[in-house]
């Protein structure tokens, strides 16, 4: 795969960039953790006080790992529980003092999902069509589109999106078999 470029922009003080990995070594300090969620072929993004529609993303906890922080956002923010999720990259923010912090992203698909917290930031929850995120996410601009072209990319690479055949399985389970000679629940004409 040819390697992706991502352009460096400005979020209020900060230059800001994105960089591909897939673990979180090394990286310090952490200012935030992001997350791209999937259900099936639509994007979950939710609505933040004071920001608009974005996706789940916030601060970790005395003692968090990454993960540990989206897995609680998520569920905080947008009322999702998540199946799996994978390293995408992370975010680097430069102060002007040349000082740098790091956000690592996520990617990952939902498993359900539950309510949010009377105590949350969020006002609601959106599955949206990727192709119509850019005209309703709060801050679109050249990294946050190229980063999430990737974040689709990556999803559909390592996550093969589709109904489970767990999910499958356990629908045909449920069904009793018709034996051959029972024609009750055929149409009669």
């Amino acid at each position: 795969m040819a390697a992706v470029s991502f352009p460096t922009v400005s979020w209020h003080d900060r230059q800001v960039t994105f960089r591909p990995r897939r673990t979180w070594r090394g990286i310090q300090p952490v200012y935030a953790v992001l997350l791209f969620a999937f259900f099936g072929d639509r994007v979950v993004l939710c609505d933040i006080e004071g920001r608009g529609w974005s996706i789940p993303s916030g601060h970790l906890q005395q003692g968090e790992t990454p993960e540990q922080a989206i897995r609680r956002e998520a569920q905080e923010e947008a009322g999702i529980i998540l199946d799996k999720i994978q390293p995408l990259g992370v975010y680097v923010l430069r102060e002007a003092d040349g000082s740098q912090w790091y956000a690592p992203v996520f990617v990952g698909e939902v498993a359900h999902f539950t309510t949010i917290p009377d105590s949350s930031e969020s006002h609601g929850v959106l599955l949206i069509p990727p192709e119509d995120v850019q005209e309703v996410y709060h801050l679109w601009d050249p990294l946050i589109a190229e980063v999430f072209r990737y974040a689709l990319t990556q999803y559909h690479e390592r996550f093969r999106p589709g109904v489970p055949l767990r999910e499958i399985y356990q629908q045909f389970a449920r069904v009793e078999p018709m034996s051959e000679n029972d024609t009750s629940s055929h149409l009669q004409p």
